[in-house]
């Protein structure tokens, strides 16, 4: 019993002072408690901000990237567009009920960014930071606000794929031409990019186009073509023109017709085009009122143009040599280059140039690049596949004799593209798998006017299907699907240098239907900026945009251009006494014919439409008011080509320029 009592009694008689203890641990351990749930609560507050802010940067991102469409780094208006598109960041994050101190936070040098990808898409990288202030972590000595810092990237793509040729399938020479001048004329002869003085883009002289390879392209190999890639005149004036097989059976009876530059069509002189009348083009003016590709309306001669002035060694300058004369050191040299992009194992992507190939001048700058004598590859007015085992087909010659057309090797030997093996990693295309194969075209030096044409598809016609532009287009024209691209088509991205074919005269009013980008039914209610650059040279207005899948019929004998009885949907541009559709006054823009440019950056004498052609794709049925329909307002959209119906000048030079306002996406 005394065991039992003495524990008790020991406690009894215990230390006063220890009395209490588990208070002060209890109070120690609510301390520690209450920090732990205090440093969740603002975490948690943090990573709440954090997500919050992120919502927010990635929606100004993909606000401010869409006032960036058509944006090029040094482009006059690129300042302008980049501060709208931080404006409209900044619109943004305030409709997001961000503090002012994140908004303030774009203007941080690095804290926005532009530029231009690999694959032409316009890239905008926004960063922002929040200070956030905390509640429980001040206890522990956090009493400074933490800086949230988020960032977001979104991009847009908004070159459009211009066709770079009516007849991109085919391969036929007709209505017009691609054209570039050499870097040392001005741009008042028409081209806006290639001269080093240009306004527009001081660091961008190349046009660019890309080759789209879809994915059931039926061959290994791509076989790209240059129409002639030189910058040479013939001097032959006399030509015996072959007529068609179409026109022998509409009332021609000489199959073979003697034709003179000057008499017959062009000019008498080496240093301008010379275009042959074959009059074939009487039977689409008249009965049997045909279609101008079902016959042959020109025998070319000459495309290109000598100009430029100026004495020394030099390569010319703004103006054209008198009448009689021609110098081959004024000619422009050209460099066509070919090249893919390539996507690589960490995601990256990378520009991998594959061959180019320098068109000739007919002076000493040929014997300097490549030897032999100036000239000596031949390729005025022929097709041509440069470094290909088969340069150009001879026209039938079993044992070609002729020099080859040499090309300058990177990673490959040829513009014959094997795409099994010359491509690794070739970057595709998520939607439809289609490969794209891409053509920069720089002018290097001269003053000339060097016309050209590209032409793409399988390496099978080498010994079917003539070089010579004349046989060959006879040849497509009698035996339709005897030249076929398969599917290859080439585009110019987003501007396209042009030279049109189709007025015989200053007087002649044939518009000519262009085709210029496919638009998708995605695209309904979205606008496309459509502009011409130095339109002059007896060109015509109205300029007529319809859709190739929509109900058009054209009318050249009324102001529209179109009928609007049997049109179900058109936009005419220019025409007399009204205003243009999309809402800009009459005489705001200047017309088709006298849009000539002077030299300078902004204006209504800089050669460009301004403000650009704005056409809302149709297929937005939510303002159609059934009982009164309109063109405008009730048309559906199923997809189909934006087609431009415009009558060219006389071997006008000049240029589209298109932009899309696509849809932006984020990159990160």
């Amino acid at each position: 019993m005394n065991r039992i009592k003495q524990p008790l009694q020991r406690k009894q008689n215990a230390d006063p002072r220890q009395k209490g203890q588990s208070i002060v641990l209890i109070a120690l351990m609510m301390v520690a408690i209450i920090a732990f749930v205090g440093i969740a609560v603002d975490v948690g507050f943090i990573f709440a901000r954090g997500s919050q802010l992120q919502a927010a940067i990635d929606s100004a991102a993909l606000a401010g990237v869409v006032e960036l469409s058509g944006w090029s780094e040094g482009a006059s208006d690129a300042a302008a567009l980049e501060n709208n598109a931080l404006t409209k960041s900044a619109q943004f994050l305030n409709a997001n009920h961000m503090p002012i101190s994140v908004t303030t936070s774009l203007n941080m040098p690095g804290n926005v960014a532009v530029e231009t990808t690999p694959l032409g898409a316009t890239q905008y990288a926004v960063t922002a930071t929040w200070p956030v202030d905390t509640f429980f972590l001040k206890v522990i000595g956090f009493r400074e606000p933490i800086n949230l810092t988020r960032s977001a990237t979104a991009a847009v793509f908004s070159l459009a794929d211009i066709y770079a040729s009516r007849r991109v399938e085919d391969g036929v020479l007709s209505t017009s031409n691609q054209a570039v001048f050499g870097p040392q004329i001005c741009v008042n002869y028409g081209d806006p990019f290639s001269p080093w003085n240009s306004p527009f883009d001081p660091d961008s002289y190349t046009y660019q186009y890309r080759i789209l390879v879809p994915d059931d392209y039926p061959d290994d190999i791509l076989r790209v073509e240059l129409f002639d890639p030189d910058s040479i005149n013939s001097s032959v004036n006399d030509h015996d023109v072959t007529l068609s097989n179409i026109a022998l059976t509409n009332g021609f009876t000489q199959p073979v017709v003697p034709k003179t530059c000057g008499a017959d069509g062009g000019s008498i002189y080496q240093k301008n085009p010379c275009l042959l009348r074959t009059d074939e083009k009487s039977l689409v003016t008249g009965t049997p009122f045909l279609d101008i590709d079902q016959v042959n309306p020109y025998w070319f001669v000459r495309i290109d143009e000598n100009r430029g002035t100026g004495g020394g060694n030099g390569n010319g300058v703004c103006d054209q040599p008198a009448n009689g004369d021609y110098v081959a050191r004024y000619n422009t040299r050209t460099e066509f280059l070919l090249y893919y992009f390539r996507q690589n194992a960490d995601g990256t992507i990378e520009r991998i140039d594959l061959v180019s190939y320098y068109g000739q001048t007919g002076d000493q700058r040929d014997v300097d690049t490549y030897g032999g004598t100036p000239g000596d590859h031949n390729t005025d007015m022929r097709w041509v596949s440069p470094g290909a085992d088969i340069s150009f087909a001879y026209d039938y010659d079993p044992n070609p004799t002729g020099p080859d057309v040499p090309a300058t090797p990177l990673q490959i030997d040829s513009f014959e593209i094997d795409l099994t093996q010359d491509v690794p990693g070739i970057v595709r295309d998520q939607s439809s798998n289609a490969r794209y194969i891409f053509l920069d075209v720089t002018t290097l030096s001269g003053a000339s006017e060097n016309g050209f044409e590209i032409w793409a598809g399988p390496a099978t016609y080498t010994s079917s299907i003539a070089s010579d532009v004349n046989l060959r287009n006879l040849q497509v024209l009698n035996t339709p699907g005897s030249h076929s691209s398969k599917g290859a088509t080439v585009f110019g991205l987003g501007n396209l240098p042009m030279n049109s074919n189709y007025a015989d005269n200053n007087t002649d009013i044939n518009p000519v239907d262009i085709p210029l980008l496919y638009v998708g039914p995605e695209m309904t209610g979205q606008t496309i900026e459509i502009s011409m650059f130095d339109s002059d040279a007896g060109a015509q207005p109205p300029v007529i945009f319809y859709f190739d899948s929509i109900a058009f019929t054209p009318d050249d004998g009324s102001a529209l251009g179109y009928d609007p009885d049997l049109t179900d949907w058109a936009m005419a541009f220019g025409v007399s006494g009204q205003d243009d559709p999309d809402g800009v006054a009459e005489g705001v823009r200047c017309l088709p014919g006298s849009c000539q440019a002077n030299g300078s950056a902004t204006g209504p004498n800089s050669g460009w439409v301004t403000p650009a052609y704005q056409i809302e794709v149709p297929g937005n049925l939510d303002k159609c008011d059934y009982n009164n329909p309109n063109m405008f307002d009730c048309t559906p959209f199923y997809g189909g080509i934006l087609t431009a119906r415009y009558t060219g000048g006389q071997n006008d030079t000049y240029g589209w320029q298109i932009r899309i306002e696509g849809l932006p996406y984020l990159v990160k």
